[in-house]
């Protein structure tokens, strides 16, 4: 009788809805409803220590930071301490008046004033007749050549007296030891003129960094500094976790990581005034502050929430699941490209119903696909065609001139040779009419065209080629230099009104073909490089020559200008090889 009985009561739960059978489950294991308890109390607790943690974090980050500009100002001190010194002021000024020996009271004066500071790793005064004075505590590298370029002394002048940092002074300054070392780095004034009379560095150990967070490092809680370049000032252990937050242009963010339990929260904060940014790592233990009694409680929760989630896995892994995977994965044919309909037998309940459905669409959809393809198709050729024939009128048209202009000009000698130069760029052009042709042919072309344009502007330019070999027989969209090849030379070249250098280079780098057009000309500004792929452009078929390649090759980024006004002119074509 019990098995009869529990035939039926199968029979019947089979015979309901999913929404049914889901509502009739629940109802059996209604102990369930204590994971509620535990999923809010465990939220609270997560949700209370991370707001806590993050908002003590970022207080102990702007402390940090308070406490390096506290230093960096005792420093400044230090160094308006220097420049007030009268030895010192008239060793920058080179004033010999006061005697043999004021070389050696301003050195001392240093001494005198730098022993009352921490962190003084070496201090150089340099002349503007750039004679020097240092003292220094070990051996300090000094680079002199990067210290005559333009770009490390303009951030300095540009200060107008205040100071800039510099980790190892830009690359001028460098411990033998291997010890990074922090560039205090100012102009110095004369106390009366006011007009520069020197440059002040003041290298610092990087213990100034270290100190400044010191007395808040602990276990679980650690602090390093990155410079403005986003290296870090020394190296460290945490390096690949701090790797999992990007440290962007804002001035602070924080991230959390790891599992339940034992999180970590990582953060960065850029220090006002400093180029660095001091990056930390805090473990978050919420076992630390639950009772043993609670954690019996959760565990004993923990374990019933584990088996009622078994039993409810069980139920949707026969009723729910397992009929969606198979369903799934006759639906899965469709990543082959073509919708086939679905055979399975399912339970007569919305899964069935869904896949009822489903076939039924699949005939419109099929129908609707065949439509779109057949149109795209179409329409993409017929774009292309017109691509191609906005550039052979165009360059025939400017070619005839030429030639037109070299007929009333010159022998017939060079008109029959500029006739045949353009016989054989039409050869290769037409290419039996295929749409590809090899990179070799595709330069052929090239060479011929401004064979055909020095025979009418002379020395006016130059062509180079710089073609590696291994490349040339790959196929190409047809005609994609020689529109670049004349607007290299007719809105570069001849408007800058000296010679210029048209270069054509063709290599591979990273998995890529790349085939650059370079010339010599005025370039572009920003205005114009913006402007350089919308209709009223003025270029000769760029726009539509760039489409080609798009189209071709199915993706975006197939090409990349670079350009300096009054300098130069580069297009790199990037091709997938």
């Amino acid at each position: 009788m019990s098995k009869h009985f529990v035939k039926n009561i199968k029979i019947w739960f089979s015979s309901r809805k999913l929404k049914q059978k889901v509502r009739y489950l629940f109802l059996t294991i209604i102990g369930g409803y204590l994971i509620l308890f535990t999923i809010i109390f465990m939220v609270f607790i997560k949700r209370s220590m991370i707001d806590y943690t993050l908002e003590s974090n970022y207080n102990t980050m702007v402390s940090i930071g308070n406490n390096l500009n506290s230093e960096l100002n005792t420093i400044s001190s230090m160094g308006q301490l220097m420049m007030a010194d009268g030895n010192i002021s008239d060793y920058l000024r080179g004033d010999s008046s006061k005697g043999a020996r004021y070389t050696q009271k301003a050195i001392t004066s240093i001494y005198d004033i730098t022993n009352a500071f921490n962190y003084i790793s070496s201090v150089y005064l340099y002349r503007n007749d750039g004679n020097y004075i240092n003292t220094s505590n070990g051996i300090t590298v000094v680079n002199k050549d990067v210290m005559k370029e333009i770009s490390w002394y303009q951030d300095i002048i540009d200060a107008k007296g205040g100071y800039v940092l510099k980790v190892n002074g830009g690359g001028a300054f460098y411990r033998k030891s291997g010890d990074t070392i922090i560039s205090f780095i100012r102009i110095v004034n004369d106390m009366e003129t006011q007009e520069p009379i020197g440059l002040m560095v003041i290298n610092l150990t990087e213990d100034i960094l270290a100190g400044t967070y010191k007395d808040i490092t602990s276990k679980n809680k650690q602090f390093y500094y990155y410079d403005s370049s986003l290296k870090p000032v020394k190296k460290f252990d945490n390096m690949d976790k701090l790797s999992k937050i990007t440290i962007t242009e804002d001035t602070y963010n924080q991230i959390t990581i790891g599992t339940f339990g034992y999180e970590k929260v990582l953060s960065y904060y850029r220090i006002p005034n400093t180029p660095f940014i001091i990056a930390g790592i805090e473990e978050m233990s919420y076992l630390r502050i639950i009772p043993a009694q609670a954690s019996w409680i959760m565990a004993a929760l923990i374990i019933i929430t584990v088996f009622s989630m078994i039993l409810i896995g069980i139920f949707i892994s026969v009723s729910i699941t397992s009929p969606i995977e198979r369903l799934v994965q006759s639906m899965d044919v469709a990543k082959e490209g073509w919708l086939k309909r679905v055979s399975l037998k399912l339970p007569d309940d919305e899964i069935g119903h869904l896949k009822d459905s489903y076939n039924n669409m699949l005939v419109a959809i099929n129908r609707l696909i065949n439509e779109l393809i057949e149109k795209e198709k179409s329409m993409q050729k017929a774009e292309l065609d017109v691509l191609q024939e906005q550039v052979k009128p165009h360059f025939l048209y400017n070619t005839l001139d030429t030639i037109a202009y070299l007929a009333l000009e010159d022998s017939p000698d060079t008109v029959y040779d500029a006739i045949e130069t353009l016989g054989n760029f039409y050869r290769r052009f037409l290419s039996k009419g295929s749409s590809e042709i090899s990179i070799q042919d595709e330069i052929n072309i090239v060479k011929d065209y401004l064979k055909l344009q020095k025979l009418r502007y002379e020395d006016i330019f130059e062509d180079k080629y710089e073609l590696q070999d291994d490349l040339l027989k790959i196929q190409i969209p047809k005609l994609i230099l020689q529109p670049l090849v004349e607007n290299s030379l007719y809105h570069g070249i001849r408007l800058k009104g000296e010679k210029g250098i048209i270069k054509i280079s063709v290599f591979s780098s990273s998995n890529l073909l790349h085939i650059v057009v370079y010339d010599s000309g005025i370039g572009m500004n920003e205005e114009q490089l913006s402007q350089i792929m919308l209709d009223n452009n003025k270029s000769f078929g760029f726009k539509g020559t760039m489409e080609r390649i798009q189209y071709y090759y199915g993706r975006e980024d197939v090409f990349e200008i670079k350009s300096e006004e009054g300098l130069y002119t580069q297009v790199d074509i990037k091709i997938p090889l």
